[in-house]
């Protein structure tokens, strides 16, 4: 499937910052009433701020762009219609699968759409968390309740992004190695048109 460059950019810079906010995430140290976070965990604070503004253009973008994918196909699930070709899509991929088999990524699916829906609002949910602890936070102090009930959501969906980052590179790859060209084509930065 061809997606337009920005769309390729802003793809890259998303999926950098998450793989790069989950790594660090591995070994930083939380900030306590005693004392500071560590170097890493600036890193993810300021990170998780830049890349909040990514996923606000990434979601702009989506609304005004047009093409074969809009924002709505993201969310199958709210419309009747959507979710008749979402289940029909997940029929087709059990299919295939059964088959040892994928079917072709050349048109926009349902299925696919669904997953990256979800994966964007997990990230954005991540990262306006993850802002709003950075804004918010006092040094040196304990959070207020409304903070720190804010700081247990963010820690919630750190695993499901690692899951959801999983199925989606995943998936990805399973694509390319079918023939699919799923992954290069969305790393062709030179491209300008389908056809080019």
């Amino acid at each position: 499937m061809f997606y337009d460059r920005f769309t390729r950019f802003l793809h890259v810079f998303i999926a950098f910052g998450i793989t790069a906010q989950l790594a660090v995430s591995l070994g930083m140290t939380h900030p306590k009433p005693d004392r500071p976070g560590d170097f890493l965990y600036g890193v993810h604070e300021y990170l998780g701020v830049a890349l909040l503004g990514i996923l606000v253009t990434h979601w702009i973008w989506s609304m005004i762009r047009g093409g074969r994918v809009s924002i709505g196909q993201f969310f199958p699930w709210l419309s009747k219609a959507g979710r008749t070709n979402l289940i029909a899509d997940v029929r087709t991929y059990g299919a295939a699968l059964f088959r040892l088999s994928l079917p072709d990524a050349s048109e926009p699916s349902p299925l696919a759409n669904a997953i990256q829906g979800l994966g964007l609002i997990v990230a954005m949910l991540l990262a306006a968390s993850g802002t709003m602890i950075f804004a918010f936070a006092p040094e040196g102090a304990r959070m207020p309740e409304w903070l720190h009930a804010i700081k247990e959501i963010h820690e919630w969906l750190g695993p499901l992004m690692w899951t959801y980052l999983a199925v989606h590179a995943g998936a990805g790859m399973l694509h390319q190695l079918a023939g699919h060209g799923a992954v290069s084509a969305m790393f062709r930065f030179w491209r300008r048109s389908p056809n080019a």
